[in-house]
């Protein structure tokens, strides 16, 4: 899986976290970006394209997270609530997330279930015997007045 951030990225944001560059590679910047499509794929389409600075940042956040967790470091909790906080506000369409070009991004309709447009029918067919099935009359009366 290709990563939102680039070592170089990394390294200019948290520089001496005394991990090797292949580790922060192969494995840190990766699970940054696996956290970010975790987290905000509930709001947004995922992947994030090449061009999304937000999702560049949090990847970076999160890589950074999960070094200080596996160190036990006393800012890890700190930090997980600044990264929490960010995502709840991205979530929740209080802030954007921002492109390279410095397009902003809202969340819309975060965390709402997902619209039908046959909600209210009910099913065609139920799950009495064959014989005792009925058609839905409200789709029927849809249908006919589509047909209009």
């Amino acid at each position: 899986m290709a990563s939102y951030a680039t070592l170089a990225e990394f390294e200019g944001r948290f520089p001496n976290t005394r991990v090797s560059c292949v580790d922060l590679v192969n494995t840190w910047l990766v699970l940054g970006t696996t956290r970010v499509n975790e987290a905000l794929g509930k709001c947004f389409t995922v992947p994030f394209s090449s061009n999304n600075q937000t999702a560049k940042e949090l990847s970076i956040e999160y890589a950074y997270l999960g070094i200080l967790q596996r160190t036990r470091a006393a800012d890890s909790d700190e930090m997980l609530q600044l990264v929490n906080e960010r995502v709840t506000n991205i979530c929740s369409g209080n802030a954007p997330m921002v492109t390279t070009g410095g397009d902003a991004i809202f969340a819309t309709g975060a965390n709402e279930s997902v619209w039908s447009n046959t909600k209210d029918f009910k099913p065609t067919f139920d799950m009495r015997r064959p014989e005792r099935q009925r058609v839905d009359p409200d789709l029927l009366d849809a249908l006919e007045s589509e047909d209009r």
